[in-house]
């Protein structure tokens, strides 16, 4: 029996690519943060979101000091404006309101994340695709401001409110 060599890889060519691509999609971006000071951003993160509509970016903040820090604005040059906001689920219907800022208690922590505080992207300059990460300025009370990147990431399934 004769092989022909390329005939046996040339079946796989396609499917390789393919395969790595879906696994790719499944594994979550690799967690990242930033410190300065006491305040370390833990893996800040963002759902894809078509340009012209809002945003939001997650993220977890430490507070290894001993005084307490408060998350006062952010900027990101892929939004119009960044507002921090609160969603709330009263009497069966979901509400979001600005906050002036979010308490970063000291030796404590502060959990951005879907249905409760996270940053609002208004009116995005740019499509936020998955597998992207953009910059991001988190401004705080004491610590000053710390840059950052956030990733886009598809595939988080949460069963509590969705943000837009």
């Amino acid at each position: 029996m004769i092989r022909r060599r390329g005939a046996r890889t040339s079946r796989w060519r396609g499917v390789v690519p393919a395969l790595l691509l879906a696994l790719a999609a499944a594994v979550p971006a690799a967690a990242h943060e930033e410190k300065a000071g006491d305040i370390t951003l833990q893996h800040p993160w963002s759902r894809p979101a078509p340009e012209g509509r809002n945003g939001v970016v997650y993220v977890r903040i430490l507070n290894e000091g001993a005084v307490a820090d408060r998350l006062i604005a952010a900027r990101t040059p892929v939004a119009r404006q960044v507002e921090l906001h609160r969603s709330t689920l009263t009497d069966g219907v979901h509400r979001m309101a600005k906050v002036d800022g979010i308490a970063i208690p000291a030796g404590g922590a502060a959990a951005l994340e879907p249905g409760d505080l996270h940053l609002m992207l208004r009116e995005l300059k740019t499509t936020l695709m998955a597998e992207e990460t953009h910059p991001i300025v988190f401004v705080f009370e004491r610590t000053g401001e710390i840059a950052a990147t956030f990733s886009v990431e598809a595939g988080h399934d949460d069963h509590r409110m969705r943000d837009p």
